[in-house]
């Protein structure tokens, strides 16, 4: 099992880099130029030991990939190279690398791979075939900031006309549409259950890869470019879109864990540009920005590394950048990084809902063991006319779970996990107005 046994600890290597390393490699083509490739295909890599199953999913920005018995999913491609029916593809694991080339058609396609971890090299043949999944709900591309253009899916529910949409919006780094994060092994898809429930009850969704995730990867090419600002101005973006359609009855916002506070940032922007949300959903959310969790940090670092930290904090929050750091704070505060806390640094979600004037509802799980009681009273206190729920078994990513610690921590990486339907009965209710 040597070979298989490789792949697999390329994949290991994915944790420790987190989202910095994986994007910051440089797309030789970022923009697919032959359109009939777009779409999922299913394949296999084939070595001495047996089959390695594998998907691609084409994108007009490049590739993404899964390996199901590697709890992979999602994974963005490094570089590719995409003309007429010709796919070269490279993925990079922290020390290791995979390139793909193949020939697609309709009717199938072959090709070869090559791994390099770190010096051990192996290559074979792969085979791929046009996946017969489909997704639920109509690919939906929108404008954001600037321009870019942010896929998404919109989810309809059947035979009704001018229903109520609810845009979510998953939480910060590279979550994605469906709320997965390729940096956490195997995927919850707490989102997309989400929608499919809404669409049960008569309630259409928009959920979208903002820039930095899933398809909308390579719109940020490095950290440097991280932009948090850039994700409330293309949230503000999409409400405007729907708003001005005037095809639904009302648009609501939902923003779950620390992607609530993108939520109701893009909610206030929203009223200031004269087009009002109908409600704000802030859905198992810390009181605490990023400011407060940095600052936290500092405080339990040893006493003697207090002051670089205080004074490091002191110079991004007027707006300079540090560039003397020393080896205690050197990875926290590297300078690729400064310009996007420069701009976390000044959003809080307490004044964020201070400042809302629209309904809101804040629903924090019981179940939740990463946001508390405490988190929730706190942003009660910034909106106290809020509506709150506390759905009984609820965890921090929607679902439904037990007591047990082992269930509550399974739940984020099983998308057999059902998300509470405590939550969306609450939920439309609160649409409906008669929360």
């Amino acid at each position: 099992m040597k070979r298989l046994s490789l792949f697999i600890a390329l994949f290991a290597l994915i944790v420790n880099t987190g989202f910095a390393q994986a994007h910051t490699q440089a797309l030789e083509q970022t923009q697919v130029q032959a359109p009939l490739l777009l779409g999922r295909w299913e394949g296999s890599m084939e070595m001495p030991e047996g089959s390695l199953v594998f998907s691609l999913r084409i994108v007009p920005l490049g590739a993404l990939l899964d390996v199901p018995s590697a709890d992979l999913y999602g994974y963005p491609c490094s570089a590719a190279l995409l003309a007429g029916d010709s796919i070269r593809l490279s993925f990079s694991f922290g020390g290791g690398e995979l390139d793909i080339s193949a020939v697609l058609s309709d009717e199938g396609a072959n090709g070869t791979f090559r791994q390099d971890n770190t010096g051990m090299v192996s290559s074979g043949a792969i085979t791929l075939a046009r996946s017969s999944m489909e997704e639920e709900g109509f690919e939906l591309s929108l404008k954001g900031k600037d321009g870019a253009v942010l896929p998404g899916i919109l989810l309809l529910p059947a035979g009704i006309s001018r229903v109520p949409l609810v845009i979510l919006h998953a939480g910060l780094g590279a979550s994605d549409r469906d709320g997965n994060n390729y940096n956490v092994p195997g995927r919850n898809d707490a989102l997309k259950q989400l929608a499919q429930a809404l669409a049960a009850q008569g309630i259409a969704s928009y959920r979208y890869d903002k820039r930095g995730s899933g398809a909308s990867t390579w719109l940020v090419q490095g950290e440097q470019e991280l932009s948090f600002e850039a994700w409330i101005d293309d949230c503000e973006s999409i409400v405007a879109s729907f708003k001005q359609s005037d095809l639904y009855s009302g648009v609501w916002l939902l923003g779950l864990n620390d992607g609530a506070i993108v939520a109701a940032a893009a909610a206030n922007a929203s009223a200031g540009r004269g087009h009002p949300i109908d409600g704000l959903i802030v859905a198992c959310a810390s009181a605490d920005g990023t400011l407060d969790a940095f600052k936290k940090a500092i405080d339990r670092a040893p006493k003697e590394k207090q002051a670089e930290g205080e004074a490091i904090l002191e110079s991004l929050l007027a707006g300079r950048r540090v560039e003397s750091l020393s080896e205690f704070y050197a990875a926290s505060f590297r300078p690729s990084f400064q310009p996007y806390l420069m701009e976390a640094f000044s959003r809080d979600i307490e004044t964020e809902l201070e400042a809302y004037a629209g309904p809101c509802l804040i629903a924090q799980g019981n179940m939740d063991m990463q946001a508390t009681l405490a988190d929730m009273q706190a942003m009660l206190r910034a909106k106290p006319d809020a509506k709150t729920v506390i759905p009984l078994r609820m965890n921090h990513v929607l679902k439904d779970v037990s007591n047990d610690v082992e269930d509550n921590y399974a739940a984020f990486s099983n998308p057999s996990y059902p998300v509470s339907v405590e939550f969306v009965d609450t939920l439309l209710m609160f649409i409906e107005g008669m929360l």
